[in-house]
């Protein structure tokens, strides 16, 4: 086998290696900031109780505990939208799917075309159109303790 050969198949395999044995994380950062026009209501789900649904379509059959009056839905998406919601690329061959479900807070914010997005601090939100039907998800989740400040600011969570 001639020498440059060799040194390119020693190459593709120690580049194979690495690539199957390591991973590439990309960071994001979300910042969600909604004007009080196109808000019509904001409302909190408490799923601390370990029966709770707290899976893709829990919104179904659980209430809001909490929705924000009118007089404060300004001030809270403002508060809302300090809130740092993260995620992260993972490029690796055997890569986990991220979280499917919701966490103990939930936000549900209500927009004035019928849609609607929940909020989690666990890294997985969804938005559904007027109808009902999931338009999209999302893996953005914030830090508990700062989402779990936010709702306690507005509704007493014990």
């Amino acid at each position: 086998m001639k020498p440059y050969k060799l040194f390119l198949l020693i190459l593709i395999i120690l580049a194979l290696a690495v690539s199957l044995s390591s991973c590439i994380i990309i960071p994001l950062t979300e910042y969600y900031d909604f004007s009080v026009e196109e808000v019509v209501s904001v409302q909190f789900y408490d799923l601390r109780d370990p029966e709770a649904y707290r899976y893709s379509g829990f919104d179904a059959s659980i209430e809001p505990v909490y929705t924000v009056s009118e007089e404060d839905k300004e001030e809270f998406l403002e508060d809302f939208s300090e809130l740092k919601f993260s995620d992260a690329i993972v490029i690796v061959l055997a890569a986990v799917d991220p979280s499917f479900n919701y966490d103990d807070w939930v936000v549900r914010i209500n927009f004035s075309n019928g849609q609607y997005t929940f909020y989690s601090s666990s890294g997985y939100g969804e938005t559904f159109d007027a109808e009902g039907n999931r338009v999209s998800s999302t893996h953005f989740g914030c830090d508990d303790e700062d989402l779990e400040a936010l709702v306690g600011k507005y509704y007493q969570t014990e």
